[in-house]
């Protein structure tokens, strides 16, 4: 009897603290609860520097990533705001019409989610997380090639190929391939990871530059069929969103010198012509780019911190979210041991979001446990077919 009165409670206090949201959602149109192309997402503030301007940034980097051309707008019409939520509209958001019914349908999936259902909206890095950070909702809507040979066949690469012997990512050797007489939002890049003695294929990492300026990954198993992450056993890249938190928005450089092997391009020649890409690519954005948030390349970080405080959320980030107290929500968490963030200190005392979503006073959207590394339940939370 208590621990249903404790949850009656809950729910009214939800229920009192989301009536400003439902005052809001009542005042736009009447139809967008149930509109596949329309979602709200809420900015549940997480440390003393956060802002939702901040949120809307690191969005409009995770719908860039995800293929939107809504860099090349100065004031793109598929987002609007008030003062702690966005109205994402897919539809005008600068998807193709072959990404747009994959958005619909997850749109749809988070729609029938209890926690949308009584709040009308899901935190902002939910959905950065069931779509940068789902690998294979990410294939699907950045509609990256579903074997190696489709990516292949769109390309021509040179006959020459370089080999990296010293890789500051894979931990076996990589040889990789690299496109030819493309325009500079047209390359791609294979990297085979090569067994050190055997010279056997392991598996394959992918990037192939976007007509919006910004890379699409992608990994591959030595069959060639897509994969949600590298094997941890022979490189580090993690999930396709672990790449965009290294090569940014540009081309990564090699950070190691390697060794000339016969056959192969000079290392010197294939970071020289590495760099070169990189200036083209740079001269292809600076033309093409309107949007402040992304002509500001360094911006790219607030969609990192946007996940990071979703994924690794605080106590005040939870209180928002779950509309209780900050008391109420240490209690909750009492069992559990805090940590910092390794990288940005100042997001404070973090949990981590796979021992937290089981605590809330209402049934959320299973996310990926891992945003950037392999997760054991990337096929439990695949929610597009």
């Amino acid at each position: 009897m208590k621990f249903l009165n404790l949850r009656f409670f809950l729910w009214l206090r939800i229920f009192a603290g989301l009536a400003l949201t439902f005052i809001l959602l009542s005042s736009c149109d009447a139809n967008d609860s149930e509109d596949k192309n329309i979602i709200y997402l809420k900015w549940n503030k997480s440390h003393e520097q956060d802002t939702l301007e901040k949120n809307r940034t690191g969005l409009t980097w995770a719908l860039s990533f995800l293929g939107s051309t809504i860099a090349m707008e100065e004031a793109p019409l598929g987002l609007s705001q008030t003062k702690d939520m966005i109205r994402l509209d897919v539809t005008q958001a600068g998807f193709s019409d072959r990404a747009i019914p994959h958005l619909q349908s997850l749109i749809g999936v988070i729609q029938n989610s209890e926690e949308y259902k009584l709040k009308g909206t899901i935190d902002i890095g939910r959905f950065i997380a069931l779509t940068i950070g789902s690998s294979h909702h990410y294939y699907k809507i950045a509609q990256v090639p579903q074997r190696l040979s489709d990516l292949e066949s769109k390309y021509t690469f040179d006959s020459i190929t370089a080999y990296i012997n010293n890789s500051s990512i894979s931990k076996i050797d990589r040889e990789i391939e690299y496109s030819i007489n493309n325009s500079p939002h047209r390359r791609a890049f294979i990297s085979a990871e090569r067994d050190t003695i055997t010279k056997e294929i392991q598996e394959f990492e992918t990037v192939e530059l976007m007509d919006n300026g910004l890379s699409r990954f992608a990994l591959y198993d030595r069959e060639g069929n897509l994969k949600t992450a590298g094997d941890p056993k022979v490189t580090r890249a993690g999930k396709p969103s672990k790449c965009m938190w290294c090569h940014e928005s540009g081309i990564q450089q090699l950070f190691r010198a390697q060794l000339d092997f016969k056959n192969y391009v000079p290392y010197a020649s294939f970071l020289d012509s590495l760099k070169r890409y990189n200036r083209e690519l740079k001269v292809y954005q600076d033309s093409i780019w309107k949007n402040a948030f992304i002509k500001k390349r360094s911006l790219h970080t607030e969609m990192e911190i946007a996940y990071i405080t979703f994924m690794e959320p605080s106590v005040e980030q939870l209180a928002n979210e779950w509309q209780l107290s900050q008391d109420e929500v240490k209690s909750k968490l009492s069992h559990l041991k805090s940590h910092t963030h390794h990288e940005f200190g100042f997001l404070g005392n973090l949990f981590y979001r796979k021992d937290i979503d089981a605590l809330a006073p209402f049934k959320c959207l299973e996310v990926p446990d891992s945003f950037r590394e392999k997760s054991n339940n990337e096929d439990a939370v695949y929610y597009i077919k």
